[in-house]
Parts: C-alpha cells; sequence; structure tokens
C-alpha cells in the first residue's frame, strides 16, 4: 500500500471506530472464502460493519483514544475489526453465533463504553438482551398496571354476567 492510500485507510477507519458503540477484534486465520463470505453476511444482515486490517494500522487507529490500551491484544494474527454502530450486543451476538458454527474464527478482545474488554465480557455481552429486546421489556412493564387495573375491573363484572346467565337458563 502507498504511504497516501494508507493515511486514507487510517482516516476512513478512524471515522469507522469513532463511529461505532462497541467493537470486537477477532483472529481470523484458517477462514475460508465462503465461511468469510458467510460471516460477513450475517454481519450485515445486523447492520454490523466488518474490517479486514493490518496490526499496525489499527494500533495508530487507537493511538491517542482512551482505550488506547486495548491495541495490546493486536500482536501475532491477522485482525478483523467487527463495529457495531447501533448496538454492541448485536455485534457480539452476531460473531459468537457465527462462532458457534465455525471453529476458525477466535475473538481476541474488543472495546465497549470506551474500555477494552477481555474475550469472557465479549462473550457475556453477547448473551445480554439486545437493544430492541430491552426496549420491549420496559414497555411490557410500563403496560402492566393498566393490564393488572383492566383485569381486576373485568373480573367482577364477568362473574355478574356470569351469575345473570346462570339466572336466565334456571328461569326458562
Amino acid at each position: 500500500m502507498l504511504r497516501a492510500m494508507k493515511e486514507e485507510f487510517v482516516s476512513q477507519l478512524s471515522a469507522d471506530v469513532d463511529r461505532s458503540v462497541g467493537m470486537l477484534f477477532v483472529d481470523f486465520t484458517g477462514l475460508t472464502v465462503a465461511e468469510a463470505d458467510d460471516f460477513r453476511n450475517k454481519l450485515r444482515a445486523s447492520n454490523v460493519g466488518y474490517k479486514v486490517v493490518k496490526n499496525t494500522l489499527l494500533t495508530r487507529v487507537l493511538a491517542g483514544k482512551e482505550y488506547s490500551d486495548a491495541a495490546g491484544v493486536l500482536k501475532g494474527t491477522p485482525t478483523g475489526v467487527v463495529l457495531g454502530y447501533e448496538d454492541p450486543v448485536a455485534a457480539a451476538k452476531a460473531t459468537f453465533e457465527f462462532i458457534d458454527d465455525c471453529k476458525h474464527i477466535k475473538v481476541k478482545g474488543g472495546v465497549l463504553d470506551g474500555k477494552a474488554i477481555s474475550v469472557d465480557e465479549a462473550e457475556a455481552l453477547s448473551k445480554m438482551p439486545s437493544r430492541e429486546e430491552m426496549i420491549v421489556g420496559v414497555v411490557a412493564l410500563a403496560l402492566s398496571p393498566a393490564r393488572n387495573l383492566l383485569a381486576q375491573v373485568k373480573s367482577p363484572s364477568g362473574k355478574i354476567v356470569g351469575a345473570i346467565e346462570k339466572l336466565i337458563e334456571t328461569k326458562e
């Protein structure tokens, strides 16, 4: 890569890293082309970005950021960066779901909320409910008092209607 191309790539990657809310660094050694395509498609379906990056260029991007210590895992094997733009849980879920099917990919570490995270923390993140699931839970909790009140109001009136129907049946 020419110097100008590297500088442009680093600036583009830096912009992607800045707009992401969570990142995972993966070792993709041994991944076939078909598996790599499947991985990219799975990530794309979850609205998650993925870039293959030289460790030195990624270290340059992370330098000066509050989570620059995350660059410690960027040694040796090639690195793929999984970028969660909207939901860090979606990025972790998609990655670890793919790892269940394909044992070639290994997570090296990541970044969440401006801090470097370990492999175990990244796996724990993948088991959390997604943003949408949490919103549904909050809405359900907000609606539950109204449902309970409706059930309390409806129950006695149902008993009265049942008693009236029984009375009508016995009169006939």
